[in-house]
């Protein structure tokens, strides 16, 4: 059985002609390219599938429909029903997820619960509501007692959740600390060059401490 379950957030599978490919079977997770070949961590995918010709690539309508489409696909009680399975038949100590990833997770804790196995959760970059709550009482009782770690790293400074704060007109718990009880709040600054909202998941010491 896996370690660890990681959550991929929004686009894994988007092939923009020539300026971005498909994730591939790491969806993005690099920095624990070698723990997924050798089965330690897995990866629940759950993207949509897009292919852009050159001309779409530059519509940026085309990017927020991906979106859209993918935020449906979190709040889907079938998607939420399938994670639930996957983590039961998985069974890991840990759960990671990224972005719009956090918000199916959270979706899922919510309606289904999760198995007693899984003891920490970390939410990276979460691109969910600060106003959003756990409203399952098995789990709010867990973080009670402390049998279950949730962790919420956020950046004020990442693009991307700033782009989805400005679209929802709501701020994002990966820029700011998230009012819950029980939740870990960890600042941690995004330094790393190309695409910030996915640097961490670049950076191999940063997950391996985390896990």
């Amino acid at each position: 059985m896996p370690h660890a379950i990681l959550i991929h957030g929004y686009a894994t599978e988007l092939r923009a002609s020539i300026f971005r490919k498909p994730c591939g079977g790491d969806a993005g997770f690099a920095g624990l390219r070698h723990e997924i070949q050798n089965g330690s961590v897995e990866v629940f995918h759950w993207g949509t599938p897009m292919n852009l010709s050159f001309i779409e690539s530059l519509d940026l309508r085309r990017y927020l429909q991906l979106y859209r489409t993918e935020e449906a696909t979190a709040e889907s009680l079938i998607t939420q029903s399938t994670l639930r399975e996957y983590l039961d038949n998985s069974n890991p100590q840990t759960v990671i997820c990224h972005s719009l990833g956090c918000r199916l997770l959270l979706n899922t804790m919510n309606a289904h619960g999760i198995p007693e196995s899984i003891t920490k959760i970390v939410f990276l970059q979460g691109d969910v509501s600060t106003t959003a709550t756990i409203t399952n009482s098995d789990i709010r009782h867990r973080i009670i007692s402390k049998s279950l770690i949730i962790e919420n790293y956020f950046c004020p400074w990442d693009p991307s959740l700033i782009a989805s704060m400005i679209l929802h007109g709501e701020r994002r718990i990966g820029l700011m600390s998230w009012n819950q009880p029980g939740i870990r709040n960890i600042f941690s600054p995004l330094l790393k060059p190309i695409n910030l909202h996915t640097s961490q998941l670049r950076n191999r010491k940063f997950l391996h401490n985390v896990l």
